[in-house]
């Protein structure tokens, strides 16, 4: 400990500037880290309420119980449960869902829960037996809720005030009581939470009478009721601790979110180790002496690994403040959108967490930032850095294996997508795919960008030699820094470039897709495009519907989901061969026999439900139920035309008396034909105003809506690869500004002889440019290659296909972008480049 402090600490508080900026780079990197975890994290919050955040006043051992159909657990089940797990304390059905709830003429989520008393074992109690007893419900329509009297002071509600769940129809719930003990489910997605009096009221609200969403199982002292539960739910459900239940999207921006964060920790170390070169080459001659007079390698090694700790623990701590500000600002800027509709509720959170993840981070990133030097410094052995006084003098290159790998990389990439792409590969495959393809864009940008920058300063040295061989000089020195440039500004600008694209051709390709397939009706949900809730349109709302259709054909969709998350498998249901089943799902072959097959109570299956299940036209495939397994024959495979609000590829395609009767469906979507577009957009007021809440698109109001929907999905991306951009213009400016003051003797002697102040400036400007010009082209392939891979994987993560194409808008803002950055970090180290001392330096040296 006391030779780490003499030496390696005692080296960084004398270097105070470089350790500075190392921790600066570090500091920078963990921003990028926890903004991106906080948004990872209050994306998930909402939906924690379906498990973890429930029961969390209940003791351990809590075991919850999960329909195989989402939100299908059979009041059958339950009371089996009660009765054959003798060591069960209690069994607690709860019928819950995340809603959006219209109060006061604004919209806010909510968790709606229903339930007997019993939930105060789950979540503390709240004197629930005393209110049901002696406290009756303010009047007013419908069914009577109750909520938190934070919330609803926070909202202005009154006792007897109408809550308009959409979906319904008017007059279906009111605000009748309130509560004061919100700390009891503060934690549930942020104490927005409807209480239904009962698990039936809450069933008839949610559409599943006769069904739980989930039950939760309370062993007595010691007991273990694992065995017993698993033998009565076999077959229609599973068992396990308090579990999330996440839509299928988010689940995807979850993989992606993790791409970020390693993209932040990457950040850390290419800025921080552009100091940690240089300040290690201008020590290799003392660890060199210290190494020759004894000192053993291993400790050298292990202490300067140390260095890299203390920097990366303080620059992750200095990195907490900026990185809960812009978690924040991603949380407000695009959380809210991304959970628009779904009924979640989103706040930003600071917990202590935040400050260990940072130290974690950090601490990795200096780590790894150190390890090259370091190994480096010990393979040469102290002879051979005795000698090498004064810094960098031999030229860098970059080895071949950077260029292998990459390539395997890329091509691997390609061909995990091109499998993935017909879903045969799980959901955790696509993401992964695309992470490989970026690590081989930026393995193979470290390679390429030095060698097409030496062709390039060779031609520039024929027709300018004055910039050209310093230049040159510089470029020699420096072609580690400038490759690890080069890839951080590549990997920050193809992310942005392919997310940018993916989100513009989304947004063409769905906002169209009405007007191809269902030009001359109107489309009617209880919820936006692509907006993540498991809504429905009841009974009483759909005769409203059919009474403004005013005796014009009607038609319905009905949806079920299979498992959760990334293995859910949409179950739709509708009117086999009709107008309206045939411009959303289209069979690949033999349509007349697709459609009777249906009619015949057998099922369609998507492509990637095809070859997840291994099956194909006159397969029988063996598919979950309400009641347990049923074997159901093929009738055909076909491709969606129309995206789901799922955003879900794996779909099941049945008649819509069988979506009801083998997986309790619910109506979520109704379609009205016109003779015309125009008679179509004509009536569209008439079921807006039937008070529903419903969202009724013609062909413009869906083009309008699908693109916001696709965008604010995929905008996080984007913005991502930009803040990973800036972080890199950051690196750029350390490497400039760090090679100023390396070379400060070598200037002082290149102005002696004659070198002007004007041509120093122009060496770096043109170094600026030639990065710039190296990263604009690098990007702009890298862009529209991981565009290319994020295209394949389409119909698994969204369940349509978006084409591949290269757009020049999203080619543009990208490489301007880049060059405004390089430039931008070049201001600084042109306008100190004139300020030189040559005679003071000369001297002082």
């Amino acid at each position: 400990m006391t030779s780490f402090r003499r030496i390696h600490l005692a080296a960084l508080i004398a270097d105070w500037r470089r350790t500075l900026l190392s921790i600066i780079g570090v500091a920078v990197g963990v921003t990028v880290v926890l903004a991106t975890l906080i948004l990872k994290f209050e994306l998930a919050r909402p939906f924690d309420a379906f498990g973890p955040s429930l029961t969390h006043a209940a003791e351990k051992g809590v075991v919850q119980v999960t329909p195989t159909i989402s939100g299908r657990l059979p009041i059958e089940a339950v009371d089996r449960l009660r009765a054959e797990v003798a060591g069960a304390e209690a069994v607690i059905p709860v019928v819950a869902g995340l809603t959006p709830v219209d109060v006061s003429g604004e919209s806010h989520g909510f968790f709606l829960l229903g339930g007997s008393c019993q939930i105060e074992l789950l979540v503390g109690s709240f004197d629930c037996e005393r209110r049901a007893q002696d406290t009756e419900p303010a009047p007013g329509p419908g069914v009577p809720l109750q909520i938190p009297a934070v919330i609803a002071e926070r909202h202005g509600l009154q006792l007897g005030d109408e809550l308009r769940i959409p979906g319904l129809p008017p007059g279906s719930a009111h605000l009748g009581w309130t509560f004061q003990e919100f700390d009891r489910v503060e934690g549930i997605n942020n104490g927005y939470v409807l209480l239904a009096p009962s698990t039936d009221i809450a069933a008839n609200l949610l559409g599943s009478p006769g069904y739980a969403t989930v039950a939760f199982v309370l062993p007595r002292q010691g007991a273990v009721v694992t065995v017993d539960v698993d033998r009565v739910i076999a077959g229609i459900a599973t068992a396990g601790p308090p579990q999330p239940r996440q839509p299928a999207v988010f689940e995807n921006a979850t993989q992606s979110f993790n791409l970020n964060v390693l993209a932040g920790i990457l950040i850390g170390i290419l800025i921080s180790v552009n100091t940690i070169l240089l300040a290690v080459e201008d020590r290799r001659a003392v660890m060199g002496t210290i190494g020759a007079v004894g000192a053993k390698p291993i400790r050298l090694f292990v202490g300067m690994l140390g260095e890299g700790a203390v920097v990366g623990v303080l620059g992750g701590l200095a990195g907490v403040p900026s990185g809960f500000l812009l978690g924040k600002y991603l949380v407000d800027r695009f959380g809210q959108s991304m959970l628009a509709g779904s009924g979640g509720a989103i706040t930003t959170h600071f917990t202590p967490n935040l400050i260990l993840i940072a130290a974690a981070a950090g601490t990795v990133s200096g780590i790894l930032a150190m390890i090259g030097p370091a190994v480096r410094l010990m393979r040469e052995g102290p002879l051979a850095s005795m000698t090498s006084i004064g810094g960098m003098h031999r030229a860098r290159r970059i080895p071949l294996w950077p260029l292998i790998i990459g390539s395997c990389l890329l091509a691997g990439s390609v061909v995990v997508m091109r499998i993935f792409e017909h879903g045969s590969l799980p959901l955790n495959a696509g993401i992964n795919g695309l992470t490989v393809g970026l690590c081989g864009v930026v393995l193979v940008t470290a390679w390429l960008a030095p060698r097409g920058a030496r062709l390039a300063i060779g031609v520039l040295t024929i027709a300018r030699p004055a910039i050209g061989r310093p230049l040159g000089a510089d470029f020699r020195r420096y072609t580690l820094l400038f490759a690890l440039s080069a890839a951080l500004l590549t990997q920050g600008a193809s992310s942005a470039i392919s997310s940018h694209s993916m989100q513009q051709l989304g947004a063409k390709q769905i906002g169209e897709e009405k007007a191809d397939r269902l030009p001359a009706s109107l489309l009617i949900a209880a919820q936006s495009v692509v907006d993540q809730r498991d809504s429905q349109i009841a009974d009483g709302t759909f005769e409203l519907v059919t009474g403004a259709a005013d005796g014009r054909s009607v038609s319905s969709r009905w949806r079920s989901t299979i498992g959760s998350g990334t293995l859910s498998r949409q179950v739709a249901g509708v009117t086999p061969g009709d107008w309206y089943s045939r411009a959303l799902y289209e069979p690949t072959n033999a349509a007349a026999t697709f459609w009777q097959g249906l009619r015949d109570g057998e099922v369609g299956l998507s492509e990637i439900a095809a070859s997840r299940l291994g099956a194909t036209t006159g397969d029988t495939v063996e598919l979950p139920t309400v009641l347990g397994p049923k074997r159901y024959r093929v009738a055909g495979i076909f491709h969606p035309q129309m995206v789901n609000d799922a955003a879900v590829g794996d779909i099941v395609l049945v008649s819509e008396g069988l979506a009801r009767s083998d997986w309790a469906a619910v109506r979520d979507q109704v379609a009205v034909d016109y003779p015309s577009a125009t008679d179509a957009t004509t009536h569209r007021g008439e079921f807006l105003d039937l008070g529903a809440g419903l969202r009724v698109y013609d062909n413009e109001q869906w083009r309008s809506m699908a693109t916001s929907g696709i965008s604010r999905f995929l905008e996080p991306f984007t913005i991502a690869g930009y803040v990973v951009m800036a972080a890199a213009g950051l690196s750029v400016l350390n490497v400039f500004v760090l090679g100023l003051v390396q070379r400060k003797r070598e200037r002082a002697a290149l102005r002696a002889i004659g070198m002007t102040a004007g041509q120093e400036q122009a060496v770096i400007v043109a170094n600026a440019g030639l990065l710039g010009v190296m990263v604009a082209g690098l990007a702009t392939l890298a862009g529209a290659g991981l565009t290319y891979l994020w295209s394949l994987g389409s119909p698994v993560f969204y369940g349509i296909k978006i084409e591949w194409g290269v757009l020049p808008v999203a080619l543009r803002t990208g490489v301007a972008a880049v060059f405004i950055l390089v430039l931008a970090a070049a201001v600084y180290p042109v306008i100190h480049a004139r300020r030189l001392e040559t005679v003071a330096v000369l001297r002082s040296s």
